[in-house]
């Protein structure tokens, strides 16, 4: 229970975050001198963001659920959570000849992104369905 309840808080810190940074302006909290550094910053927190979103959500849908399908889903999200930083962050975070005009950073994080939320949906209501069964037999 304790596991669950770190897991939304954290997120939630996250997302908080996410939501503050982006109300007031990083971009233009910082000089003139380091304008481009703020822009980083702050779609790098965009970018994490993205990625602690689906989590969050989860973590919410989760807490309420048994047990069983709170620690399927959370070892999932352990090894897949940082392995989508790494692979965003080693990323190119320049603008990239694609067709969508985003950068490499950006079609990791939303394909990273997409494939957490199916595959968190499809093990949650898998185990979900069988703790059901299971308790009906």
């Amino acid at each position: 229970m304790m596991v669950k309840r770190i897991i939304l808080f954290v997120s939630l810190a996250v997302v908080v975050l996410w939501i503050v940074t982006d109300q007031l302006h990083l971009i233009r909290l910082c000089g003139e001198v380091s304008h481009t550094f703020c822009r980083e910053v702050s779609y790098n927190i965009m970018i994490a963001s993205i990625i602690i979103l689906p989590v969050f959500i989860f973590s919410i849908i989760t807490y309420f659920l048994r047990e069983e399908v709170f620690r399927i889903w959370a070892r999932f999200t352990v090894w897949w959570v940082p392995l989508s930083f790494v692979i965003v962050l080693f990323a190119s975070s320049r603008q990239s000849a694609n067709i969508v005009g985003l950068s490499d950073q950006a079609i990791f994080g939303f394909l990273s992104w997409g494939l957490y939320v199916l595959v968190s949906f499809i093990i949650v209501v898998w185990k979900y369905v069988a703790t059901r069964r299971g308790a009906s037999a």
